[in-house]
This record gives C-alpha cells, sequence and structure tokens, in this order.
C-alpha cells in the first residue's frame, strides 16, 4: 500500500452520506449511475472493507469525531449529547489553526442536542425548522389514530404516487432533515468564507427515510437507489464549487456513511436493530491528484478516520484516540487488520459484536451468533444455532468481547425531552 502523505494536502473535506452501505454504491458505480462517487472511489485510496462501530447516526459520527466507541464517548443514542471533556477532531484541527467548518442535515445532530459543533467555527444546521414547524403539525400526525390510518394507507398506489410520497414532497414527513440542495448552498457558502487551510464536514441525510430523491427516477429505480444518485450529484457541485476556487489540488476529500441500510435483508428494512454487515459495512475513499488509485482490503473503522486525518496534517493525536491512522507503518507495510467493535443502537436491541476479517461474533442478552464471513459471507448460518462451533475461534471472540464490553465506561442514560423524543420518533428511532 502507497504512503499516502503529502505536502500538497493544505484542506480536508470530509462528506458522510448517511445510510450509503458498500454494496449498493458498488452496485451503483457498475451501473454508471453514481460518476462522482465512482471517481472517489475508484481514482483514490480505497478501503473497501470498512466497518462502523454503531449502527445509527449520532452514536456513529460521534465515534467519527472522537475516534472512539460509544462505550467510551457515552453517545450510545440518538438525541444524546458529547460531554466537553472528550477531544474531538475539529477541535485539534482548529488549534492547529485550520478553519474548520461543519455542515449537518438532520435536528439531532445540530450542536444543541448533539454537541458535536465544538471545535468548529461555523456549525451549520439549517436553523431548526423543527424547532418552528413541527410542534404544530404533530399535534395532527404523532397521534395514535394519525399513524394507525397512516400506516395502514401510506404504501396504497404506485410507489410514485402514495400517500407517503405526497407528504415527503410537501415537506411534512421532512420536518426534521434537510435535503441536499439546502446541505450543499451551506457548503459553498463556507467555502466563501474559510481563509487558509480547513477542514470541513459536509453530512447528507437524503439516502435515510423519509429518502430524497427525484421523483422522475423512480421510472427505473427504487427510492434508496435514487436517494443515492440525487447525493451524488450534489456531491459534485461542492466539488465543482472547490475546483471554481483553486482548492481541489490542496485538498484531500474523504468519502464514507455512518452506516449502512438493511434493505428486507435478514428480514428487516431500516438499521439500528441488527449487527449485519448490511448495516456496517461503509464507504472508505481518499481522494486527492497526489493519491494514486488503489484498493486495500485490510479490515478497517471509521474510528480511524480522524487519526489518519491529523496524521496527514502533522497534528498532534489526542491519547484518548482509540482508532489508529491508516497511512502505512513505519516499515512500510499496510495498516493492517484491525479488529472492529460494534454497539446496536439500545432502544432497538442490546446487541454488541466483534468482526475479524474471516468472522462475527454477536451477542444479545446472553445469546450469541458466529458466522464464518469467508464460507457464508451473507451471514446466513448461524454456527452457534447449528451446534457447529467446534474448530472455530468462538470462546477466543468471546472472550475478546467480553474483555472489551468490561472495559468500557459507566455510560449514565441522558434524560431526552419530549420534543426530541417526538422527532426520533418520527425518523423511526424510537418504537
Amino acid at each position: 500500500m502507497q504512503d499516502f502523505d503529502s505536502h500538497a494536502i493544505e484542506n480536508v473535506l470530509l462528506v458522510s452520506i448517511d445510510c450509503l452501505r458498500e454494496d449498493w454504491l458498488q452496485r451503483g458505480i457498475s451501473e454508471g449511475i453514481v460518476p462522482t462517487l465512482e471517481r472517489l472511489a475508484t481514482e483514490g485510496l480505497y478501503f473497501d472493507r470498512a466497518f462502523t462501530v454503531a449502527n445509527t447516526t449520532d452514536p456513529s459520527l460521534t465515534s467519527f469525531m472522537t475516534a472512539s466507541y460509544p462505550h467510551t464517548h457515552g453517545v450510545q443514542e440518538n438525541g444524546w449529547g458529547l460531554d466537553e471533556s472528550i477531544p474531538v477532531l475539529a477541535e485539534s484541527v482548529q488549534d492547529a489553526g485550520h478553519d474548520t467548518f461543519g455542515v449537518v442535515s438532520v435536528d439531532h445532530l445540530s450542536d444543541e442536542h448533539s454537541g458535536l459543533g465544538r471545535g468548529f467555527d461555523e456549525y451549520c444546521d439549517g436553523g431548526g425548522s423543527y424547532d418552528t414547524l413541527y410542534p404544530i403539525l404533530s399535534r395532527i400526525y404523532d397521534t395514535k389514530t394519525f399513524n394507525t390510518v397512516f400506516g395502514a394507507v401510506k404504501d396504497v398506489g404506485t410507489e410514485q404516487w402514495n400517500l407517503k410520497s405526497l407528504l415527503r414532497q410537501t415537506g411534512l414527513i421532512r420536518l426534521h432533515c434537510r435535503t441536499a440542495k439546502s446541505v450543499t448552498q451551506d457548503a459553498v457558502e463556507q467555502l466563501d468564507r474559510v481563509d487558509g487551510p480547513f477542514f470541513g464536514w459536509v453530512h447528507y441525510f437524503d439516502m435515510h427515510e423519509p429518502r430524497n430523491y427525484d421523483r422522475g427516477d423512480l421510472d427505473t429505480h427504487d427510492e434508496y437507489t435514487a436517494a443515492m444518485k440525487l447525493v451524488d450529484g450534489y456531491v459534485q457541485q461542492v466539488l465543482d464549487e472547490l475546483e471554481a476556487r483553486d482548492l481541489r489540488e490542496e485538498t484531500l476529500v474523504i468519502l464514507t456513511a455512518d452506516h449502512g441500510e438493511a434493505l428486507d435483508d435478514h428480514g428487516y428494512t431500516g438499521h439500528g436493530r441488527q449487527l449485519y454487515d448490511e448495516e456496517l459495512h461503509v464507504p472508505l475513499a481518499f481522494h486527492h491528484p497526489d493519491i494514486d488509485a488503489e484498493t486495500v482490503s485490510d479490515q478497517v473503522r471509521t474510528i480511524d478516520i480522524a487519526p489518519t486525518v491529523l496524521d496527514l496534517l502533522d497534528v498532534e493525536v489526542p491519547d484518548a484516540f482509540e482508532g489508529r491512522s491508516l497511512r502505512v507503518n513505519d516499515d512500510g507495510t499496510p495498516p493492517g487488520d484491525r479488529d472492529a467493535f460494534l454497539t446496536a443502537y439500545p432502544e432497538f436491541a442490546e446487541s454488541i459484536g466483534l468482526r475479524t476479517p474471516g468472522w462475527k461474533l454477536i451477542r444479545e442478552g446472553t445469546e450469541h451468533e458466529l458466522y464464518d464471513l469467508s464460507a457464508d459471507p451473507e451471514e446466513t448460518n448461524d454456527l452457534v444455532a447449528a451446534g457447529a462451533t467446534d474448530g472455530t475461534p468462538y470462546d477466543d471472540l468471546r472472550e475478546k468481547l467480553q474483555a472489551w464490553d468490561s472495559a468500557g465506561s459507566d455510560v449514565s442514560d441522558q434524560d431526552i425531552d419530549a420534543d426530541t423524543q417526538e422527532m426520533l420518533k418520527d425518523l423511526g428511532y424510537v418504537d
């Protein structure tokens, strides 16, 4: 693997796309419908076995910014906020003299809710339409009667023309999240504002339910794919703006996702409930003119992104970071496989797991599942249920997972106010 150190890297732009699973990106690339994401993935350094450590937005993105696991940084649910004592990526970059900006696209990522604005000179969250519009409309569509009726009729009709589609187009079920158009406008304004080296983070939410897409794309694509296609176009707009400002040659663009999305895999559509790869396997690309096209198949984690950024910018990595830089080792060898510990959304399931390059162990309560990923990449044959763990590393994996779980910090539940609870319910995070 190449050492992708480059003295030409002055700026870093981290683009994260909510719910973008790696295999679906590859499908989009093979169909030629995501040319921008394709260039980032195929013309740069691409890690094709990158895994998130949490399968929901706030715990995952907080892990990005703190390079630590949820049971270390304490944000285990959406709507919980990061304690100010936990070091964050943006603060380290800011202290080193870089301009910083963040553009987020869903209300529970606002600094008020998430605490992730620390270290950003500008943190754009859309101005809180939730606070102005939602309390009125929630009296209508958060009632039990409305949800009972809505649940029965929302999918009646075609995918283009049904009640759910109508509410999406009128904005009534997008009160908590911003479209790619709005996010991109803020990102462009920040590029106009920055003066000197910068670190920017832009998070797109359009692939998350309720998905945002061009209606005409539903003639040939499902909603998820249509949303991916839409986001691709807006990412290109941001890259065009970098070019227009003569910043592209000196800017490292990182592409990734907070988590994947189950699309009727393992009998479920959504994310947060299960620790199978469709919810955990994400893209990870580093694109810069001085980085050669290369695919690396070492298993890496999203908590490795922040220390890599600091390493490339020659900024000291905080001791509290649990992730490690993805640059080559001192002896020139690739970074090597890293074990990934996994956490599901506790509102849905008290599940944790351990993924090694060849094996997946999942624990929920006292029950375990074990998958041989080499022989069973779709995770359909649970070796524990089959009574076939002899000759496997089952006992070693259980011991390692237990040790990791026991070493975690004691995390206290955070109180969530009624408005935030309603917001999370509307986005599907609370049953």
